[in-house]
């Protein structure tokens, strides 16, 4: 980082707990501080603009975006240390890293050529992949952000454009991170996604071995009208470095290497486990009968179109290769498209490339970035080794993270409901894997939480929201009932579904560190809300224990806890085991007997005897993150729980054994929200929620051993 220059009149004297001590530069975020720490260490301190004082729901949002950016492993990244609110404006606390930025050695120095251009690729490329690791899009990789310090480059600000995203007003003129590095669909006002970052990671590296940028113009507008439409000057760069620059760069981000092919490209790593690209599928809707074979079918584990299996017995089978579309959108799709390796599994149209390309050139005319609608489309691709298989790529609420998911039964049909961060909920046939109507619309913030069951002999679905509301929607109309349900002061993070009394029920958790019982029949709360976690509730379920109606909750304060639903009062002293934050609860039956399956911020899944409230056994363990969501079910017979997490995995478990059942279930490109488990044509099947945007769906019926 630059020295620091001098305080002017104007700048505050302390952040935090932090002294300041100079100027380190400023611009469009805010203003980056030299300061130290009451230790006497020396940090940077970046104070973001004020524009998010008075919005709660923004500053929830900062808070989780940081609290990403912490997970970041420290090597090649500056360290998040400490965030929060000084005098209504946020500000985020790193380490110092003194030096200067790649723009500035480049400007005085020259450009980077052989071993210094190489070593560099590889530590940035390196740094992208632990940033990507811990669920982070970058989103403003850009050679002010690359710090040539003494140890080696390091990069800083991963996760501030996404905190700006989260904190600053959507408008049509809105545009996060530096327009001559952004990948064209960033200009297009899409969702930002690891292959955007690989774009904008080899734009920088052009410019580190050239001294010019890759997409040149006198203004911006002209600079983004070159990304959009014209091929970057390579003039200067030298093989080996070149191609693999220039394919990184292509315009559509399907075509991009991943980033662990760009690692293994620059240092002569093998690939022997890489995903085979499937040059020209067709899409094509199945049937029924070819989706999901016989239980008897010699092929049950083969995907559709192998003629012999892959992988070990026990392994997932695809339900489906293709993705069918609603036949409303049947006229854009391109099928000439491929199956992408790298960004956004799931369901969606790609519209022609001519089409947004000229769109969004026509916006850089004006110098204003209109949304243009290009959802991108995402098949899950097969190799020998490359893991379980998709069985159905899903990609819904145009592109956002996917938080929840449920599966119920309507007209006889499996179907499930997803909530998302685009304030969203959404139903989808199972049997066709294919969105039943628009989104169910009405919430005013992220659906993070959903629950399904019956409410006067109809089935509905509950969502709870970021907006502190609770909402009833009537599956078979896909309307809402009645108005929503308020209480809660703060997120509600969690929802199931019961009966109290021959009564339908909702129990909800909420950041506000209580949990409230709904009567779905008037839609009113029951009493006042139950306390006792010391901080956020995330994990909420319901069930009976000795004939009477439970809630077991999970907390942020490490903790799992049983209420009864008719006193709503405590059922003895929490349960502690876990070691961290608790995210994820459901209850099932071991041996006949009501238990609870957790899962929290220490990795661990541990199974709970709700009888007595003890731990049964040793955790399952295996997640090598966060465990975000926990469902329980039977396979053959046997009760199992199904875990998603923040390693890009889901897991299968036996709950008898506590033993993993098969290898994990690999595909999702970020974290696993969500996870949901059900039948489909009389087989059992598990559904996987992301943030990368794709429900994906496993066959479950070979997962015996």
């Amino acid at each position: 980082m630059p020295d620091a220059g001098r305080l002017n009149a104007n700048d505050p004297e302390h952040i935090g707990a932090y002294r300041l001590l100079g100027v380190l530069g400023s611009g469009g975020q805010g203003t980056v501080y030299l300061g130290r720490s009451p230790s006497g260490q020396q940090v940077a301190v970046k104070v973001l603009h004020a524009r998010m004082a008075a919005d709660s729901a923004a500053v929830r949002r900062f808070e989780r975006e940081v609290a990403l950016a912490r997970q970041v492993a420290a090597f090649c990244t500056a360290t998040v240390l400490e965030a929060g609110l000084s005098e209504g404006r946020p500000y985020l606390v790193s380490e110092y890293v003194p030096g200067p930025s790649l723009q500035e050695l480049i400007a005085t120095d020259g450009p980077r050529k052989g071993s210094g251009l190489e070593r560099l690729a590889i530590a940035t490329v390196t740094a992208l992949e632990a940033i990507h690791r811990a669920g982070i899009v970058h989103r403003d990789f850009k050679p002010t952000n690359v710090i040539m310090g003494p140890e080696g480059p390091v990069v800083i600000d991963f996760g501030i454009a996404r905190i700006l995203e989260a904190t600053v007003a959507t408008t049509v003129s809105s545009l996060v991170g530096t327009p001559a590095y952004l990948a064209p669909e960033q200009l297009a006002n899409q969702p930002a996604s690891e292959a955007s970052d690989l774009f904008s990671w080899a734009a920088t590296m052009v410019y580190a071995a050239t001294g010019h940028q890759a997409f040149a113009g006198g203004h911006a507008a002209a600079v983004m009208s070159s990304i959009l439409t014209h091929e970057p000057n390579l003039e200067g760069v030298s093989e080996p470095p070149r191609a693999l620059l220039a394919a990184c760069l292509a315009k559509d981000p399907r075509d991009r290497p991943g980033v662990d092919e760009v690692l293994a490209a620059l240092t002569g790593r093998s690939r022997s486990a890489r995903p085979v690209r499937q040059a020209d599928a067709p899409v094509r809707s199945p049937t029924v009968e070819e989706a999901v074979p016989p239980a008897s079918s010699p092929g049950a584990d083969t995907p559709v179109g192998e003629s012999s299996p892959r992988g070990p017995v026990g392994e997932p089978s695809p339900l489906d290769s293709a993705t069918p579309v609603s036949s409303a959108a049947q006229d854009m799709i391109d099928t000439g498209d491929r199956p992408v390796r790298t960004a956004r599994p799931g369901l969606s149209l790609l519209r022609g490339r001519t089409g947004w390309i000229a769109g969004a050139t026509a916006c850089v005319a004006l110098v204003v970035l209109a949304v243009v609608f290009w959802p991108f489309s995402r098949e899950p691709t097969t190799g020998a080794s490359a893991g379980p298989a998709v069985t159905s790529g899903v990609l819904g609420h145009q592109g956002d993270d996917i938080w929840a998911v449920a599966i119920e039964q309507v007209a006889g049909r499996p179907v499930a409901v997803t909530g998302s961060k685009d304030d969203t909920a959404q139903m989808w046939d199972l049997t066709t894997r294919k969105p039943v109507g628009g989104p169910m619309a009405g919430h005013t913030e992220d659906v993070c939480a959903v629950a399904v069951g019956q409410v006067g002999g109809k089935p509905v679905a509950v969502t709870g929201s970021m907006d502190d509301t609770v909402r009833v929607w009537d599956l078979t109309t896909r309307q809402p009932v009645g108005g929503p349900m308020k209480g809660h002061t703060e997120d509600v993070c969690a929802v199931a579904v019961g009966q109290v009394a021959g009564r339908p029920v909702a129990v909800t958790g909420s950041e506000d560190d209580t949990v409230r019982v709904w009567d779905l029949t008037t839609r009113k709360a029951v009493g006042e809300p139950m306390k006792g976690h010391a901080k956020a509730i995330w994990g909420v379920a319901v069930g009976q224990v000795a004939g009477r109606p439970v809630a077991v909750t999970g907390g942020v304060d490490h903790t799992v806890r049983v209420w009864d639903l008719t006193t709503r009062q405590p059922v003895g002293q929490p349960m502690t085991g876990h070691e961290a934050n608790v995210y994820a609860v459901a209850i099932g039956q071991v041996d006949s007997r009501p238990v609870a399956v957790t899962g929290g911020a220490d990795g661990m899944v541990r199974v709970w005897d709700l009888t007595t409230r003890t731990i049964m056994g040793q955790p399952m363990t295996g997640h090598t993150h966060i465990v975000t969501s926990v469902a329980v079910g039977q396979v053959a017979g046997r009760p199992v729980a199904v875990t998603g997490s923040w390693d890009r995995s889901a897991r299968v478990w036996d709950l008898t054994t506590h033993e993993p059942l098969g290898q994990p279930l690999t595909g999702h490109t970020s974290t696993v929200y969500a996870v949901a488990v059900g039948q489909v044509a009389g087989r059992p099947i598990a559904l996987t929620g992301s943030r990368d945007t794709a429900l994906r769906m496993w066959d479950l019926s070979g997962r015996t051993q």
